[in-house]
Protein backbone atom coordinates (compact mmCIF):
# COMPACT_ATOMS: atom_id res chain seq x y z
CA UNK A 1 0.00 0.00 0.00
CA UNK A 2 1.52 3.53 -1.05
CA UNK A 3 0.70 6.87 0.56
CA UNK A 4 0.88 9.65 -1.88
CA UNK A 5 2.27 12.06 1.25
CA UNK A 6 1.93 14.93 -1.28
CA UNK A 7 -1.42 14.68 -1.78
CA UNK A 8 -1.96 14.09 1.84
CA UNK A 9 0.00 17.29 2.69
CA UNK A 10 -2.21 19.26 0.01
CA UNK A 11 -4.96 17.70 1.39
CA UNK A 12 -4.09 18.72 5.13
CA UNK A 13 -3.19 22.61 3.40
CA UNK A 14 -6.05 22.90 1.88
CA UNK A 15 -8.20 22.25 4.77
CA UNK A 16 -6.14 24.54 7.22
CA UNK A 17 -6.03 27.42 5.00
CA UNK A 18 -9.64 26.65 4.83
CA UNK A 19 -10.44 26.66 8.51
CA UNK A 20 -8.47 29.49 9.06
CA UNK A 21 -9.85 31.42 6.38
CA UNK A 22 -13.34 31.18 7.82
CA UNK A 23 -12.37 31.87 11.46
CA UNK A 24 -10.78 34.72 9.49
CA UNK A 25 -13.87 35.81 7.79
CA UNK A 26 -16.07 35.41 11.18
CA UNK A 27 -13.39 37.90 13.27
CA UNK A 28 -13.09 40.68 11.05
CA UNK A 29 -16.77 40.75 10.14
CA UNK A 30 -17.53 40.79 13.98
CA UNK A 31 -14.52 43.53 14.14
CA UNK A 32 -16.17 45.28 11.64
CA UNK A 33 -19.50 45.26 12.77
CA UNK A 34 -20.77 43.38 9.69
CA UNK A 35 -21.89 40.08 11.62
CA UNK A 36 -24.09 39.24 14.56
CA UNK A 37 -21.83 37.34 15.66
CA UNK A 38 -21.15 38.64 19.47
CA UNK A 39 -23.24 41.64 19.00
CA UNK A 40 -24.54 43.22 22.24
CA UNK A 41 -28.35 43.36 21.66
CA UNK A 42 -28.78 46.07 24.80
CA UNK A 43 -26.14 47.90 26.84
CA UNK A 44 -27.75 48.03 30.75
CA UNK A 45 -27.78 52.27 32.27
CA UNK A 46 -27.20 50.71 35.95
CA UNK A 47 -26.25 53.51 37.19
CA UNK A 48 -29.83 54.82 36.88
CA UNK A 49 -31.81 52.12 38.47
CA UNK A 50 -33.89 52.56 41.01
CA UNK A 51 -35.57 50.40 43.72
CA UNK A 52 -38.17 51.82 46.40
CA UNK A 53 -37.56 50.37 49.66
CA UNK A 54 -41.08 48.87 51.16
CA UNK A 55 -43.47 47.00 53.28
CA UNK A 56 -43.11 43.49 51.39
CA UNK A 57 -46.93 43.09 50.71
CA UNK A 58 -47.15 46.11 49.01
CA UNK A 59 -44.24 45.37 46.05
CA UNK A 60 -41.77 47.68 44.92
CA UNK A 61 -41.55 50.18 42.63
CA UNK A 62 -38.39 49.65 40.28
CA UNK A 63 -36.89 51.63 37.35
CA UNK A 64 -34.02 50.32 34.91
CA UNK A 65 -32.25 51.79 32.02
CA UNK A 66 -30.84 50.62 29.01
CA UNK A 67 -29.31 51.73 25.75
CA UNK A 68 -30.81 49.28 23.34
CA UNK A 69 -28.35 48.33 20.14
CA UNK A 70 -30.24 46.02 18.31
CA UNK A 71 -33.31 45.92 16.27
CA UNK A 72 -33.31 42.30 15.12
CA UNK A 73 -34.64 40.24 18.51
CA UNK A 74 -37.14 39.63 19.79
CA UNK A 75 -38.40 39.96 23.42
CA UNK A 76 -39.77 36.09 24.25
CA UNK A 77 -39.51 36.30 28.09
CA UNK A 78 -38.67 38.71 31.17
CA UNK A 79 -38.59 37.51 34.49
CA UNK A 80 -37.58 38.60 37.87
CA UNK A 81 -36.29 37.28 41.31
CA UNK A 82 -35.28 38.71 44.52
CA UNK A 83 -32.80 37.42 46.36
CA UNK A 84 -33.45 38.70 50.25
CA UNK A 85 -31.08 38.90 53.14
CA UNK A 86 -30.68 35.17 53.89
CA UNK A 87 -29.56 34.85 49.94
CA UNK A 88 -32.59 32.77 49.38
CA UNK A 89 -34.14 33.57 45.92
CA UNK A 90 -37.93 33.68 45.44
CA UNK A 91 -40.00 34.52 41.72
CA UNK A 92 -41.65 37.57 41.22
CA UNK A 93 -43.99 39.05 39.69
CA UNK A 94 -43.15 41.64 37.34
CA UNK A 95 -46.33 43.93 36.25
CA UNK A 96 -44.85 44.09 32.69
CA UNK A 97 -44.47 41.13 30.50
CA UNK A 98 -42.43 42.69 27.86
CA UNK A 99 -40.48 45.92 27.02
CA UNK A 100 -39.99 47.15 23.65
CA UNK A 101 -39.04 50.50 21.66
CA UNK A 102 -36.25 51.24 18.81
CA UNK A 103 -32.81 51.05 19.09
CA UNK A 104 -31.45 54.39 19.41
CA UNK A 105 -28.43 56.09 21.18
CA UNK A 106 -30.18 57.33 24.21
CA UNK A 107 -30.37 55.69 27.44
CA UNK A 108 -34.39 54.59 27.61
CA UNK A 109 -35.95 54.74 31.25
CA UNK A 110 -39.00 52.34 31.97
CA UNK A 111 -40.70 51.12 35.26
CA UNK A 112 -42.73 48.60 36.76
CA UNK A 113 -43.53 47.59 39.65
CA UNK A 114 -42.35 44.12 41.42
CA UNK A 115 -44.75 42.18 44.05
CA UNK A 116 -43.53 38.97 45.86
CA UNK A 117 -45.66 35.86 44.98
CA UNK A 118 -48.40 36.03 47.72
CA UNK A 119 -47.52 31.88 48.86
CA UNK A 120 -43.82 33.80 49.66
CA UNK A 121 -44.78 36.87 51.21
CA UNK A 122 -43.78 35.14 55.20
CA UNK A 123 -40.64 32.67 53.72
CA UNK A 124 -38.81 36.18 52.46
CA UNK A 125 -36.29 37.49 55.18
CA UNK A 126 -36.49 41.52 56.04
CA UNK A 127 -33.54 43.12 55.05
CA UNK A 128 -31.64 44.36 52.22
CA UNK A 129 -32.54 42.43 48.87
CA UNK A 130 -31.30 42.29 45.61
CA UNK A 131 -33.57 42.39 42.37
CA UNK A 132 -32.53 39.90 39.84
CA UNK A 133 -33.91 40.02 36.32
CA UNK A 134 -33.41 37.79 32.98
CA UNK A 135 -34.56 39.05 29.74
CA UNK A 136 -34.98 36.60 26.68
CA UNK A 137 -34.44 37.27 22.94
CA UNK A 138 -35.24 35.47 19.68
CA UNK A 139 -32.31 37.12 17.41
CA UNK A 140 -31.01 35.49 14.25
CA UNK A 141 -27.74 33.56 15.54
CA UNK A 142 -30.43 31.93 18.36
CA UNK A 143 -31.81 32.69 22.23
CA UNK A 144 -30.15 35.15 23.78
CA UNK A 145 -30.23 35.56 27.53
CA UNK A 146 -29.58 39.07 29.01
CA UNK A 147 -29.13 39.48 32.90
CA UNK A 148 -29.69 42.72 34.72
CA UNK A 149 -26.29 43.79 35.75
CA UNK A 150 -24.20 43.18 39.08
CA UNK A 151 -24.94 46.83 40.76
CA UNK A 152 -25.36 48.36 43.83
CA UNK A 153 -28.90 50.24 42.54
CA UNK A 154 -30.31 46.66 42.20
CA UNK A 155 -30.64 46.47 46.59
CA UNK A 156 -33.16 47.85 48.10
CA UNK A 157 -34.75 47.27 52.06
CA UNK A 158 -37.70 45.04 52.25
CA UNK A 159 -39.61 45.57 55.49
CA UNK A 160 -41.77 43.49 57.42
CA UNK A 161 -46.05 43.21 57.95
Amino acid sequence: MDFDFDLIKKTVGVAGAVIAAASGGVTLSGKLGWGWFDRPILEWSAEHFKISDGMIEDGFKVVVARQKLRDDCEVTGFTVEIRDSDFVVFPATPSVTKFSGPASDKIDRFGYYVFIQEMDVHKVAVGEATLLGQVKYKCPEGQKIVTYPDHENLKFIIEGM
